[in-house]
């Protein structure tokens, strides 16, 4: 049962841990936006051409 466990926390652990380094980019990005966040929504071809704040 230990052997299970331990390769279950090293699978959340390594998932935080990807998730915590990706939202360290998201301090002061200045998107505000979900529908324009790179880790929200990653295949937003316009949004790789406008700055994060900027509206349509």
């Amino acid at each position: 049962m230990s052997a299970t466990w331990r390769a279950a926390l090293d699978a959340r652990i390594a998932t935080l841990t990807r998730l915590r380094d990706d939202l360290d980019g998201c301090i002061a990005c200045g998107c505000l936006s979900l529908d324009r966040c790179a880790l929200h929504n990653p295949g937003d071809a316009l949004g790789r051409t406008l700055p994060g704040g900027s509206q349509l």
